[in-house]
């Protein structure tokens, strides 16, 4: 079981649908929020809570920041967190702390960017090698991934939650 946090705004909803709709094609994801518990799909359990102030106190977890979401106070120094690269406050926290970090963004500093966009698509970009969960290490790549009706941001942070669950040595192409 791997446990994941999201925080931010609760108004933007972009990633609690990424992560019904998607993840639950290949894991039996339980989604709690302050609208309600949801359980769905099959395989490996992900547990993902969405609060604006969690509280995270389960070591080698995910804390998934959206896009203008503020980094929570105390957070085991064995998670992973994913952050907005382009939100200066996110990234002075993320550092102070010392933790483990994948940035997404339109920085050139970002871990993960993209390297270009049509009205269907967006080509996500692994600008340099991370560690999943399963201890694989993924080397930089590319890969297109639909948009639908999502924002870069979300898609981009989306992409690292993939490559950090790794799928558990799936085919990159069964990820998106």
């Amino acid at each position: 079981m791997t446990d994941i946090f999201v925080t931010g705004n609760k108004k933007d909803t972009e990633m609690e649908e990424l992560i019904k709709n998607r993840l639950s094609k290949s894991y039996t994801v339980t989604y709690i929020s302050r609208s309600g518990f949801s359980k769905s799909g099959s395989g490996y359990n992900l547990i993902v809570l969405d609060s604006d102030k969690p509280a995270i106190n389960v070591n080698g977890s995910i804390l998934l920041m959206k896009e203008n979401g503020t980094v929570p106070e105390n957070l085991p120094t064995d998670i992973t967190a994913i952050i907005n690269a382009d939100n200066e406050n996110q990234l002075k926290a993320v550092q102070k702390k010392g933790i483990r970090t994948v940035t997404c963004g339109t920085s050139t500093t970002a871990t993960i960017s993209f390297s270009s966009e049509t009205e269907e698509r967006l080509t996500i970009s692994l600008n340099r090698g991370i560690t999943a969960l399963s201890g694989k290490a993924i080397e930089p790549l590319e890969f297109p991934l639909e948009k639908e009706i999502y924002n870069r941001y979300p898609l981009m942070s989306f992409a690292a939650l993939r490559l950090l669950l790794d799928d558990f040595d799936s085919e990159l192409g069964k990820l998106m």
